[in-house]
Protein backbone atom coordinates (compact mmCIF):
# COMPACT_ATOMS: atom_id res chain seq x y z
CA UNK A 1 0.00 0.00 0.00
CA UNK A 2 1.43 3.25 -0.79
CA UNK A 3 1.55 6.13 2.24
CA UNK A 4 0.82 9.67 1.63
CA UNK A 5 1.96 12.78 2.87
CA UNK A 6 0.33 15.35 4.57
CA UNK A 7 1.14 18.33 2.81
CA UNK A 8 1.47 16.94 -0.28
CA UNK A 9 -2.02 14.77 -0.25
CA UNK A 10 -4.01 16.39 2.61
CA UNK A 11 -3.55 20.04 3.97
CA UNK A 12 -2.88 21.09 -0.07
CA UNK A 13 -2.09 21.55 -2.56
CA UNK A 14 -2.16 25.51 -2.03
CA UNK A 15 -3.57 26.84 -5.24
CA UNK A 16 -6.19 28.93 -7.49
CA UNK A 17 -9.20 27.20 -6.92
CA UNK A 18 -12.19 26.02 -7.86
CA UNK A 19 -10.96 22.28 -7.70
CA UNK A 20 -7.69 20.29 -6.97
CA UNK A 21 -8.55 17.55 -9.07
CA UNK A 22 -9.40 19.24 -11.53
CA UNK A 23 -7.50 22.43 -11.77
CA UNK A 24 -4.68 21.77 -9.43
CA UNK A 25 -4.34 18.35 -10.37
CA UNK A 26 -4.24 18.93 -13.84
CA UNK A 27 -1.83 21.94 -13.51
CA UNK A 28 0.37 19.71 -11.55
CA UNK A 29 0.33 16.99 -14.71
CA UNK A 30 1.15 20.23 -16.47
CA UNK A 31 4.07 21.10 -15.03
CA UNK A 32 5.12 17.72 -14.86
CA UNK A 33 5.10 17.41 -18.67
CA UNK A 34 6.73 20.42 -19.26
CA UNK A 35 9.41 19.06 -17.11
CA UNK A 36 9.48 16.11 -18.70
CA UNK A 37 9.44 17.68 -22.36
CA UNK A 38 12.38 19.37 -21.23
CA UNK A 39 11.61 23.15 -22.88
CA UNK A 40 9.22 25.64 -23.94
CA UNK A 41 6.15 23.87 -25.14
CA UNK A 42 4.36 25.82 -28.30
CA UNK A 43 1.86 22.83 -29.33
CA UNK A 44 -0.16 20.30 -27.26
CA UNK A 45 -3.33 18.62 -27.44
CA UNK A 46 -4.99 17.43 -24.05
CA UNK A 47 -7.39 14.72 -25.01
CA UNK A 48 -9.89 13.62 -22.36
CA UNK A 49 -11.74 10.38 -22.26
CA UNK A 50 -15.27 10.98 -23.48
CA UNK A 51 -16.88 8.79 -20.89
CA UNK A 52 -14.75 10.21 -17.94
CA UNK A 53 -15.55 13.42 -16.16
CA UNK A 54 -13.39 16.14 -17.75
CA UNK A 55 -15.51 16.93 -21.19
CA UNK A 56 -18.44 18.17 -18.96
CA UNK A 57 -16.58 19.67 -16.12
CA UNK A 58 -13.39 20.90 -17.27
CA UNK A 59 -14.03 24.39 -18.26
CA UNK A 60 -16.51 25.24 -14.88
CA UNK A 61 -13.88 23.50 -12.75
CA UNK A 62 -10.71 25.10 -14.32
CA UNK A 63 -9.19 22.05 -15.76
CA UNK A 64 -8.76 24.10 -19.27
CA UNK A 65 -6.30 26.56 -17.20
CA UNK A 66 -4.94 24.11 -14.61
CA UNK A 67 -3.23 21.67 -17.58
CA UNK A 68 -2.67 25.10 -19.56
CA UNK A 69 -0.97 27.00 -16.64
CA UNK A 70 1.07 23.57 -15.35
CA UNK A 71 1.93 23.32 -19.92
CA UNK A 72 3.37 27.07 -19.37
CA UNK A 73 5.38 26.53 -16.34
CA UNK A 74 3.20 27.66 -13.21
CA UNK A 75 2.94 26.07 -10.13
CA UNK A 76 -0.54 25.51 -8.46
CA UNK A 77 0.07 28.83 -5.58
CA UNK A 78 0.73 31.05 -8.89
CA UNK A 79 -2.33 33.62 -8.95
CA UNK A 80 -2.08 33.28 -12.69
CA UNK A 81 -2.38 30.08 -13.47
CA UNK A 82 -6.71 31.25 -13.48
CA UNK A 83 -5.67 33.20 -16.81
CA UNK A 84 -3.01 30.56 -18.24
CA UNK A 85 -5.45 29.76 -21.03
CA UNK A 86 -5.19 33.66 -22.27
CA UNK A 87 -1.71 34.07 -21.59
CA UNK A 88 -0.60 30.87 -23.40
CA UNK A 89 -2.86 32.22 -26.39
CA UNK A 90 -1.19 35.97 -25.93
CA UNK A 91 1.89 33.94 -25.85
CA UNK A 92 1.35 32.26 -29.39
CA UNK A 93 1.02 28.87 -27.72
CA UNK A 94 -1.23 26.28 -29.27
CA UNK A 95 -2.91 24.11 -27.09
CA UNK A 96 -6.08 22.59 -27.44
CA UNK A 97 -8.88 20.46 -25.92
CA UNK A 98 -10.21 17.45 -27.00
CA UNK A 99 -11.99 13.90 -26.31
CA UNK A 100 -12.06 10.67 -27.80
CA UNK A 101 -12.05 6.64 -26.45
CA UNK A 102 -9.45 5.86 -24.42
CA UNK A 103 -9.11 3.81 -21.44
CA UNK A 104 -11.29 4.46 -18.75
CA UNK A 105 -9.32 3.12 -15.87
CA UNK A 106 -10.03 6.33 -14.02
CA UNK A 107 -12.79 8.73 -14.12
CA UNK A 108 -10.26 11.60 -15.01
CA UNK A 109 -8.24 9.93 -17.84
CA UNK A 110 -6.30 12.24 -20.21
CA UNK A 111 -4.01 11.70 -22.83
CA UNK A 112 -1.17 14.68 -23.26
CA UNK A 113 0.41 14.65 -26.78
CA UNK A 114 3.42 17.74 -26.84
CA UNK A 115 4.69 18.48 -30.50
CA UNK A 116 7.87 19.28 -31.72
CA UNK A 117 9.25 22.24 -34.05
CA UNK A 118 8.71 19.55 -36.82
CA UNK A 119 5.49 19.00 -35.85
CA UNK A 120 5.50 15.99 -34.50
CA UNK A 121 4.56 14.10 -31.14
CA UNK A 122 7.76 13.64 -29.01
CA UNK A 123 5.97 13.42 -26.10
CA UNK A 124 2.95 10.97 -25.00
CA UNK A 125 1.87 11.19 -21.42
CA UNK A 126 -1.24 9.17 -20.19
CA UNK A 127 -2.23 11.25 -16.71
CA UNK A 128 -4.96 10.61 -13.94
CA UNK A 129 -5.62 13.03 -11.54
CA UNK A 130 -6.35 11.11 -8.27
CA UNK A 131 -8.01 13.53 -6.05
CA UNK A 132 -6.86 15.89 -3.51
CA UNK A 133 -4.06 17.46 -6.06
CA UNK A 134 -2.25 14.08 -6.76
CA UNK A 135 -1.90 12.77 -10.16
CA UNK A 136 -0.20 9.77 -11.71
CA UNK A 137 1.26 9.51 -15.13
CA UNK A 138 0.82 6.11 -15.62
CA UNK A 139 2.27 5.62 -19.66
CA UNK A 140 5.13 7.91 -21.05
CA UNK A 141 5.19 7.31 -25.06
CA UNK A 142 3.49 3.93 -24.79
CA UNK A 143 5.22 2.68 -21.66
CA UNK A 144 4.15 1.89 -18.57
CA UNK A 145 5.66 4.45 -15.60
CA UNK A 146 4.45 5.73 -12.55
CA UNK A 147 5.38 9.16 -11.70
CA UNK A 148 3.64 11.05 -9.13
CA UNK A 149 5.70 14.04 -8.65
CA UNK A 150 6.80 12.98 -5.02
CA UNK A 151 10.42 11.45 -6.36
CA UNK A 152 12.79 12.33 -8.91
CA UNK A 153 13.39 10.02 -11.99
CA UNK A 154 14.96 9.79 -14.88
CA UNK A 155 14.02 7.47 -18.00
CA UNK A 156 16.65 6.40 -20.66
CA UNK A 157 15.11 5.29 -24.12
CA UNK A 158 17.29 3.05 -26.12
CA UNK A 159 16.75 0.27 -28.76
CA UNK A 160 17.18 -3.41 -27.92
CA UNK A 161 20.15 -3.83 -29.49
CA UNK A 162 21.78 -1.02 -27.65
CA UNK A 163 20.16 -2.53 -24.04
CA UNK A 164 23.47 -3.81 -23.03
CA UNK A 165 25.63 -0.50 -23.53
CA UNK A 166 23.08 1.31 -21.57
CA UNK A 167 22.72 -0.93 -18.56
CA UNK A 168 26.53 -1.38 -18.88
CA UNK A 169 26.90 2.36 -18.05
CA UNK A 170 24.10 2.21 -15.29
CA UNK A 171 25.94 -0.50 -13.48
CA UNK A 172 28.63 1.96 -13.00
CA UNK A 173 25.95 4.60 -11.33
CA UNK A 174 24.83 4.77 -7.64
CA UNK A 175 21.42 4.58 -8.70
CA UNK A 176 18.35 2.14 -8.94
CA UNK A 177 17.03 1.33 -12.86
CA UNK A 178 14.63 -1.00 -14.15
CA UNK A 179 13.78 -2.02 -16.99
CA UNK A 180 10.78 -2.67 -19.40
CA UNK A 181 10.51 -3.67 -23.47
CA UNK A 182 8.63 -2.63 -25.75
CA UNK A 183 8.23 -2.44 -30.17
CA UNK A 184 12.00 -3.52 -29.68
CA UNK A 185 12.99 -0.87 -26.93
CA UNK A 186 14.34 -0.60 -24.15
CA UNK A 187 13.15 2.04 -21.22
CA UNK A 188 15.16 2.34 -18.21
CA UNK A 189 13.33 4.33 -15.05
CA UNK A 190 16.41 5.18 -12.86
CA UNK A 191 16.07 6.59 -9.33
CA UNK A 192 17.67 6.80 -6.07
CA UNK A 193 20.63 8.94 -7.19
CA UNK A 194 22.22 12.17 -5.59
CA UNK A 195 23.22 15.58 -7.30
CA UNK A 196 26.30 13.96 -8.77
CA UNK A 197 24.82 11.03 -10.54
CA UNK A 198 22.28 13.30 -11.14
CA UNK A 199 24.52 15.45 -13.84
CA UNK A 200 25.89 12.17 -15.01
CA UNK A 201 23.00 10.64 -15.89
CA UNK A 202 21.49 13.55 -17.50
CA UNK A 203 24.57 13.73 -19.93
CA UNK A 204 23.42 10.48 -21.26
CA UNK A 205 20.76 11.75 -23.39
CA UNK A 206 23.94 13.21 -25.98
CA UNK A 207 25.02 9.76 -26.30
CA UNK A 208 24.69 8.13 -29.40
CA UNK A 209 22.87 4.50 -27.78
CA UNK A 210 20.18 6.76 -26.07
CA UNK A 211 17.27 7.23 -28.13
CA UNK A 212 16.01 9.67 -25.80
CA UNK A 213 16.36 10.56 -22.20
CA UNK A 214 13.33 12.46 -19.76
CA UNK A 215 13.99 13.73 -16.57
CA UNK A 216 10.55 14.18 -14.16
CA UNK A 217 12.02 16.30 -10.96
CA UNK A 218 9.97 15.90 -7.75
CA UNK A 219 7.35 18.71 -7.35
CA UNK A 220 5.38 18.16 -3.76
CA UNK A 221 6.01 20.13 -1.17
CA UNK A 222 7.72 17.39 0.23
CA UNK A 223 9.94 15.33 -2.00
CA UNK A 224 9.00 11.69 -0.64
CA UNK A 225 12.47 9.51 0.49
CA UNK A 226 12.63 6.83 -2.22
CA UNK A 227 11.81 3.82 -0.37
CA UNK A 228 10.12 5.25 2.60
CA UNK A 229 9.12 3.12 6.09
CA UNK A 230 5.78 4.93 7.71
CA UNK A 231 5.31 4.03 11.48
CA UNK A 232 1.63 3.20 10.95
CA UNK A 233 -0.79 3.89 7.98
CA UNK A 234 -3.94 4.09 9.69
CA UNK A 235 -5.75 5.16 13.04
CA UNK A 236 -4.75 1.57 14.76
CA UNK A 237 -1.65 1.91 13.95
CA UNK A 238 -1.01 5.31 14.73
CA UNK A 239 -2.93 4.47 18.69
CA UNK A 240 -0.43 1.68 18.53
CA UNK A 241 2.64 4.12 17.90
CA UNK A 242 1.28 6.29 20.23
CA UNK A 243 1.01 4.04 23.26
CA UNK A 244 4.16 2.58 22.28
CA UNK A 245 6.18 5.88 22.43
CA UNK A 246 4.11 8.33 25.04
CA UNK A 247 3.86 11.01 22.30
CA UNK A 248 0.69 12.99 22.09
CA UNK A 249 -1.30 12.88 18.28
CA UNK A 250 0.28 16.37 16.81
CA UNK A 251 3.84 14.56 17.97
CA UNK A 252 2.98 11.43 15.98
CA UNK A 253 1.86 13.65 13.47
CA UNK A 254 5.36 14.89 12.73
CA UNK A 255 6.98 11.46 13.40
CA UNK A 256 4.98 10.14 10.76
CA UNK A 257 5.64 12.96 7.82
CA UNK A 258 9.42 12.85 9.06
CA UNK A 259 9.60 9.19 8.52
CA UNK A 260 7.80 9.72 4.82
CA UNK A 261 10.18 12.66 3.18
CA UNK A 262 13.42 13.71 2.94
CA UNK A 263 12.35 16.65 5.50
CA UNK A 264 12.61 17.51 9.70
CA UNK A 265 10.14 18.29 12.45
CA UNK A 266 11.41 21.96 11.87
CA UNK A 267 10.65 21.93 8.38
CA UNK A 268 7.07 20.40 8.89
CA UNK A 269 6.57 22.68 11.55
CA UNK A 270 6.84 25.48 9.38
CA UNK A 271 5.09 23.94 6.17
CA UNK A 272 1.85 23.53 9.05
CA UNK A 273 2.83 27.15 9.82
CA UNK A 274 2.82 28.48 6.18
CA UNK A 275 -0.69 26.60 5.66
CA UNK A 276 -2.17 28.04 8.57
CA UNK A 277 -1.14 31.84 7.39
CA UNK A 278 -2.90 30.99 3.94
CA UNK A 279 -5.85 29.32 5.40
CA UNK A 280 -6.35 32.27 8.18
CA UNK A 281 -6.49 34.91 5.02
CA UNK A 282 -8.89 32.89 2.73
CA UNK A 283 -11.10 33.57 5.82
CA UNK A 284 -11.55 36.82 4.37
CA UNK A 285 -14.39 37.40 1.78
CA UNK A 286 -13.48 38.23 -1.79
CA UNK A 287 -14.80 41.45 -2.36
CA UNK A 288 -18.43 41.42 -4.53
CA UNK A 289 -17.69 44.80 -6.34
CA UNK A 290 -14.23 43.94 -7.31
CA UNK A 291 -14.08 40.71 -7.97
CA UNK A 292 -15.04 38.69 -11.48
CA UNK A 293 -17.69 36.24 -11.13
CA UNK A 294 -16.45 33.35 -12.71
CA UNK A 295 -19.61 31.23 -12.43
CA UNK A 296 -23.46 32.20 -11.27
CA UNK A 297 -23.41 32.67 -7.70
CA UNK A 298 -23.12 36.22 -6.38
CA UNK A 299 -20.32 36.14 -3.59
CA UNK A 300 -22.67 36.82 -0.13
CA UNK A 301 -20.04 36.92 2.59
CA UNK A 302 -19.53 39.64 3.03
CA UNK A 303 -22.93 40.91 3.13
CA UNK A 304 -23.90 38.14 5.18
CA UNK A 305 -21.03 38.80 8.07
CA UNK A 306 -22.57 42.41 7.92
CA UNK A 307 -26.41 41.02 8.29
CA UNK A 308 -25.93 38.96 10.73
CA UNK A 309 -25.45 41.28 13.20
CA UNK A 310 -28.75 42.85 12.64
CA UNK A 311 -30.89 40.09 11.89
CA UNK A 312 -33.00 37.38 14.18
CA UNK A 313 -31.34 33.67 14.21
CA UNK A 314 -31.36 30.81 16.03
CA UNK A 315 -28.24 31.17 18.49
CA UNK A 316 -25.31 28.98 17.53
CA UNK A 317 -22.78 30.98 19.12
CA UNK A 318 -19.06 30.40 17.61
CA UNK A 319 -20.62 27.95 14.92
CA UNK A 320 -22.33 31.27 13.22
CA UNK A 321 -18.93 32.60 13.17
CA UNK A 322 -17.08 29.07 11.80
CA UNK A 323 -20.30 28.88 8.66
CA UNK A 324 -19.18 32.87 7.50
CA UNK A 325 -15.43 31.54 7.30
CA UNK A 326 -16.39 28.32 5.60
CA UNK A 327 -18.46 30.46 2.75
CA UNK A 328 -15.68 32.89 2.87
CA UNK A 329 -13.49 30.33 1.96
CA UNK A 330 -15.51 28.97 -0.72
CA UNK A 331 -16.23 32.38 -2.27
CA UNK A 332 -12.55 32.89 -2.82
CA UNK A 333 -12.04 29.45 -4.17
CA UNK A 334 -15.01 30.22 -6.30
CA UNK A 335 -13.52 33.46 -7.15
CA UNK A 336 -10.33 31.67 -8.72
CA UNK A 337 -8.50 33.07 -4.86
CA UNK A 338 -5.67 31.24 -3.39
CA UNK A 339 -6.96 28.33 -0.80
CA UNK A 340 -5.40 25.19 0.43
CA UNK A 341 -7.20 22.60 -1.15
CA UNK A 342 -7.58 20.49 2.78
CA UNK A 343 -8.24 17.86 1.51
CA UNK A 344 -9.86 19.57 -1.90
CA UNK A 345 -10.68 22.47 -3.04
CA UNK A 346 -14.52 21.52 -2.79
CA UNK A 347 -13.93 21.33 0.46
CA UNK A 348 -11.44 23.69 1.47
CA UNK A 349 -13.99 25.73 3.52
CA UNK A 350 -14.24 23.37 6.43
CA UNK A 351 -11.01 22.87 8.24
CA UNK A 352 -10.04 27.08 7.87
CA UNK A 353 -13.58 27.05 9.81
CA UNK A 354 -13.31 24.54 12.04
CA UNK A 355 -9.66 24.42 13.09
CA UNK A 356 -8.53 28.45 12.73
CA UNK A 357 -11.74 30.06 13.54
CA UNK A 358 -13.43 28.00 16.14
CA UNK A 359 -9.74 27.79 17.68
CA UNK A 360 -9.74 31.69 17.74
CA UNK A 361 -12.58 31.84 19.42
CA UNK A 362 -11.89 29.55 22.24
CA UNK A 363 -8.76 32.07 22.94
CA UNK A 364 -6.49 29.44 22.13
CA UNK A 365 -2.41 30.25 20.35
CA UNK A 366 -1.27 29.93 17.05
CA UNK A 367 0.81 26.93 18.32
CA UNK A 368 -2.63 25.33 20.14
CA UNK A 369 -4.09 25.63 16.61
CA UNK A 370 -1.22 24.27 14.46
CA UNK A 371 -1.29 21.16 16.75
CA UNK A 372 -4.66 20.64 15.56
CA UNK A 373 -4.37 21.53 12.55
CA UNK A 374 -1.51 18.79 12.39
CA UNK A 375 -3.87 16.17 13.64
CA UNK A 376 -6.85 16.77 11.24
CA UNK A 377 -3.92 16.32 8.41
CA UNK A 378 -2.96 13.34 9.99
CA UNK A 379 -6.53 11.57 10.22
CA UNK A 380 -6.50 12.74 6.45
CA UNK A 381 -3.35 10.96 5.38
CA UNK A 382 -5.50 7.45 6.77
CA UNK A 383 -8.35 7.90 4.37
CA UNK A 384 -5.62 8.53 1.79
CA UNK A 385 -3.88 5.54 2.52
CA UNK A 386 -6.95 3.62 2.70
CA UNK A 387 -9.39 5.08 0.61
CA UNK A 388 -9.80 8.35 -1.73
CA UNK A 389 -10.66 11.94 -1.50
CA UNK A 390 -11.95 12.44 -5.17
CA UNK A 391 -15.00 12.92 -5.87
CA UNK A 392 -15.21 11.28 -9.10
CA UNK A 393 -13.93 7.94 -7.10
CA UNK A 394 -16.18 7.87 -4.11
CA UNK A 395 -19.08 10.85 -4.26
CA UNK A 396 -18.72 13.68 -1.97
CA UNK A 397 -18.75 11.72 1.31
CA UNK A 398 -14.84 11.64 0.01
CA UNK A 399 -14.47 15.23 0.16
CA UNK A 400 -17.14 17.38 2.37
CA UNK A 401 -17.31 13.65 4.78
CA UNK A 402 -13.22 13.28 4.98
CA UNK A 403 -12.61 16.93 5.33
CA UNK A 404 -15.56 16.86 8.24
CA UNK A 405 -13.87 14.05 10.15
CA UNK A 406 -10.41 15.76 9.55
CA UNK A 407 -11.99 18.75 10.91
CA UNK A 408 -13.53 16.62 14.19
CA UNK A 409 -10.67 14.93 15.30
CA UNK A 410 -8.31 18.48 15.20
CA UNK A 411 -10.88 19.66 17.50
CA UNK A 412 -10.58 17.25 19.88
CA UNK A 413 -7.12 17.48 20.28
CA UNK A 414 -7.61 21.25 20.61
CA UNK A 415 -10.26 20.71 23.70
CA UNK A 416 -8.07 18.30 24.83
CA UNK A 417 -8.96 15.46 24.31
CA UNK A 418 -7.18 12.16 23.94
CA UNK A 419 -6.44 10.39 20.92
CA UNK A 420 -9.07 7.79 21.08
CA UNK A 421 -11.85 10.44 21.15
CA UNK A 422 -10.23 11.83 18.56
CA UNK A 423 -10.58 9.05 16.43
CA UNK A 424 -14.30 8.43 17.32
CA UNK A 425 -14.78 11.89 16.83
CA UNK A 426 -13.54 11.39 13.21
CA UNK A 427 -15.52 8.23 12.64
CA UNK A 428 -18.58 9.96 13.58
CA UNK A 429 -18.38 12.96 11.96
CA UNK A 430 -17.75 10.58 8.34
CA UNK A 431 -20.31 8.24 9.46
CA UNK A 432 -22.73 11.24 9.55
CA UNK A 433 -22.18 12.18 5.58
CA UNK A 434 -21.81 8.56 4.41
CA UNK A 435 -23.53 8.18 1.05
CA UNK A 436 -23.00 11.93 0.09
CA UNK A 437 -23.38 12.51 -3.61
CA UNK A 438 -21.17 14.64 -6.16
CA UNK A 439 -23.61 16.72 -7.75
CA UNK A 440 -21.90 20.09 -8.97
CA UNK A 441 -24.56 22.41 -10.44
CA UNK A 442 -22.93 23.77 -13.85
CA UNK A 443 -19.88 21.83 -12.84
CA UNK A 444 -18.84 24.30 -10.82
CA UNK A 445 -17.87 24.08 -6.85
CA UNK A 446 -21.27 26.58 -5.73
CA UNK A 447 -24.33 24.71 -5.54
CA UNK A 448 -24.70 22.54 -2.97
CA UNK A 449 -20.88 22.59 -2.60
CA UNK A 450 -20.87 26.47 -0.38
CA UNK A 451 -23.42 25.11 1.99
CA UNK A 452 -22.05 21.63 2.01
CA UNK A 453 -18.91 23.14 3.54
CA UNK A 454 -20.65 24.24 6.44
CA UNK A 455 -22.76 21.71 7.46
CA UNK A 456 -19.92 19.56 7.52
CA UNK A 457 -18.53 22.29 10.27
CA UNK A 458 -21.14 22.02 12.45
CA UNK A 459 -21.15 17.64 12.02
CA UNK A 460 -17.24 18.24 13.09
CA UNK A 461 -18.20 20.32 15.94
CA UNK A 462 -21.22 18.42 17.18
CA UNK A 463 -18.92 14.84 16.81
CA UNK A 464 -16.39 16.42 18.83
CA UNK A 465 -18.28 17.27 21.73
CA UNK A 466 -20.66 14.59 21.67
CA UNK A 467 -17.49 12.39 22.17
CA UNK A 468 -16.34 14.28 24.76
CA UNK A 469 -19.92 14.43 26.12
CA UNK A 470 -19.17 10.41 26.40
CA UNK A 471 -20.82 9.17 23.42
CA UNK A 472 -19.44 6.33 21.29
CA UNK A 473 -19.92 5.75 17.73
CA UNK A 474 -18.95 2.05 17.87
CA UNK A 475 -17.32 1.81 14.74
CA UNK A 476 -13.55 2.07 14.23
CA UNK A 477 -12.44 5.18 12.26
CA UNK A 478 -10.53 2.45 10.09
CA UNK A 479 -14.16 0.37 9.07
CA UNK A 480 -15.71 3.75 8.56
CA UNK A 481 -12.90 4.65 5.85
CA UNK A 482 -13.50 1.78 4.23
CA UNK A 483 -17.14 1.30 4.64
CA UNK A 484 -17.12 5.40 2.56
CA UNK A 485 -14.67 3.84 0.07
CA UNK A 486 -16.93 1.02 -0.46
CA UNK A 487 -19.46 3.04 -0.77
CA UNK A 488 -18.23 5.12 -3.15
CA UNK A 489 -16.96 2.57 -5.60
CA UNK A 490 -20.87 1.32 -5.42
CA UNK A 491 -22.13 4.29 -6.35
CA UNK A 492 -23.84 4.87 -9.70
CA UNK A 493 -21.23 7.50 -12.10
CA UNK A 494 -24.06 9.54 -12.19
CA UNK A 495 -23.60 10.41 -8.63
CA UNK A 496 -19.60 10.88 -8.47
CA UNK A 497 -18.96 14.53 -10.21
CA UNK A 498 -20.08 13.84 -13.97
CA UNK A 499 -22.85 16.41 -13.43
CA UNK A 500 -25.77 13.76 -14.41
CA UNK A 501 -27.46 13.02 -11.10
CA UNK A 502 -28.54 15.00 -7.74
CA UNK A 503 -29.48 18.66 -8.07
CA UNK A 504 -27.69 18.87 -11.83
CA UNK A 505 -30.65 17.43 -13.53
CA UNK A 506 -33.24 19.07 -11.83
CA UNK A 507 -35.17 21.57 -13.93
CA UNK A 508 -33.61 25.05 -12.15
CA UNK A 509 -30.23 23.18 -12.42
CA UNK A 510 -30.72 21.92 -16.15
CA UNK A 511 -31.59 25.84 -16.73
CA UNK A 512 -28.17 26.74 -14.91
CA UNK A 513 -26.10 24.67 -16.57
CA UNK A 514 -27.70 25.87 -20.28
CA UNK A 515 -26.73 29.43 -19.13
CA UNK A 516 -22.71 28.81 -18.17
CA UNK A 517 -23.28 27.10 -21.80
CA UNK A 518 -24.17 29.96 -23.96
CA UNK A 519 -20.55 31.21 -22.38
CA UNK A 520 -18.18 28.37 -22.48
CA UNK A 521 -16.14 27.16 -25.33
CA UNK A 522 -17.22 23.36 -26.13
CA UNK A 523 -15.11 20.51 -27.21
Amino acid sequence: MMVHSIFNDVLGPVMCGPSSSHSAGCARIGLETRLLFGREIIKANIIFDESGSYPETYIGQGSNYGFTGGLIGFKTDNPQVKDAVEIARDMGKNIWFSKQKLYSRHPNEALINVYNEDDEIELSVLTFSTGGGMFEIVELNSFPVFIDGCREQIFICCSSSDSSLVAEILRGVNAEATSCERDGKILYTVSAFDETNREFLLSLGHRSVVTWLKHAPAIMPVEMKHKPSAPFSDAAGALDYAKATGKSMWEIALDYEVALGNTTAEQVWQLAETTYDIMRHSTIPPDPLSTPLYGFLPYKGQEMKETIVNTRSVPSGVLNEAALAAISVMENSCAHNIVVAAPTAGSSGVIPASIIIIGESMGLSREEIIKGLLVSGLIGSFISNNASFGAEVAACQAENGSASAMAAGGLVQMLGGTIDQAFQAASMAMQNMLGLICDPVGGLTEIPCISRNVSSVTNAALSANMVLWGFNPMIPLDETILSMYDIGKKMPADFRCTCKGGLCTTRTGKNISESLLIKREKL
